[in-house]
């Protein structure tokens, strides 16, 4: 059984080195060029081309706010939007074959059981342009980085609860 929910951790982003790059070549002078707005600068990670090489998708928190949503952007830096909303995490996206994304989100409300605090992101589904977001998988263990397999299906890692103390499971131990 999963703890209450205690409400959103006390986070904001701030303007930082996020940021989502093209190198045009490969040599030392080839120009970089930012495919996201300045405005939108903030913790961003895990992008993902599309297959046509077309577009990226990635999760990104913008400075002053406190979710992380997933974002799109061509290649060419034209078309930045936000793809999702709300006071949820959605993480890890990835193109799927039948032009959905899968990604880890927190909209299922289930926390760590050995750290009521922390939200356990799990696996979502939703089409290209955010909409029809649908809830895969249900548990208090979080998933994470979904990544397609050549044959289409999909590998995750998944954080197994111990059923062991938490300082226990969480100890270093160092060699003398």
């Amino acid at each position: 059984r999963c703890p209450p929910r205690v409400g959103p951790p006390p986070r904001v982003s701030h303007p930082g080195p996020g940021r989502l790059l093209i190198l045009d070549g490969l040599d030392p002078g080839s120009p970089v060029r930012s495919l996201v707005p300045e405005e939108h600068a903030g913790f961003l990670w895990r992008p993902d081309l599309s297959f046509d090489a077309d577009k990226i998708v990635f999760c990104l928190m913008s400075a002053g706010k406190r979710s992380f949503h997933l974002h799109e952007v061509n290649v060419d830096g034209t078309g930045f939007r936000q793809l999702t909303f709300g006071d949820y995490d959605d993480l890890d996206p990835i193109f799927l074959p039948d032009g959905k994304l899968m990604f880890t989100t927190t909209r299922a409300h289930t926390y760590v059981r050995c750290g009521p605090t922390h939200q356990s992101p799990v696996l979502a589904r939703c089409d290209a342009d955010g909409k029809n977001i649908y809830v895969i998988s249900r548990n208090c263990e979080p998933d994470y980085l979904p990544s397609l397999l050549p044959d289409g299906r999909i590998i995750y890692t998944r954080w197994e609860y111990t059923d062991k103390e938490q300082k226990r499971a969480q100890r270093k131990t160092f060699a003398p």
